[in-house]
């Protein structure tokens, strides 16, 4: 008996590591994401995009494919839980970097993943997937490019 697509969501959703991989794989694109494109080489993108996210321990760096992926971090939650608004959700994000050559130069392209974690609802206690944050996202491409301007490409 095959399982219904609903349910293979549903594991899919419980496995991050399963999710970054589908994603990475090209079932969700990074197309419309922000990106800091440079004329600078694909090695000079690369040293700045690994600076920046620096400060969070780096769980995948593989240059070959041209991809970094940070480890989760937990950060304040910006949802409220229950009929009373209480502050018990917890949300963590990891940085997905990906840099790519593009014709004499390299872009690198900025992905959030955000979960979120409430001890409330159906799916207590539970990490599940939410929107990335666009402006820190941005603002990851922006560090990135800023870097980048200041080695003078």
């Amino acid at each position: 008996m095959m399982p219904r697509s609903r349910e293979v969501m549903v594991a899919i959703g419980k496995q991050p590591s399963v999710l970054v991989c589908l994603l990475l794989a090209g079932c969700m694109t990074l197309e419309g994401k922000p990106t800091a494109v440079s004329s600078c080489s694909f090695d000079q993108v690369w040293d700045a995009a690994i600076l920046t996210i620096a400060d969070v321990q780096l769980e995948t760096i593989n240059k070959t494919a041209g991809s970094l992926e940070t480890q989760w971090v937990e950060v304040e939650g910006s949802r409220q839980a229950g009929f009373f608004q209480r502050d018990v959700n917890k949300e963590r994000l990891k940085y997905v970097v990906e840099v790519k050559q593009d014709g004499s130069g390299a872009v690198a392209t900025v992905l959030q993943l955000r979960e979120e974690w409430s001890p409330m609802g159906v799916r207590m206690r539970q990490w599940r997937g939410i929107p990335g944050n666009a402006a820190e996202e941005q603002a990851v491409a922006a560090a990135i490019a800023k870097r980048l301007k200041e080695k003078g490409c």
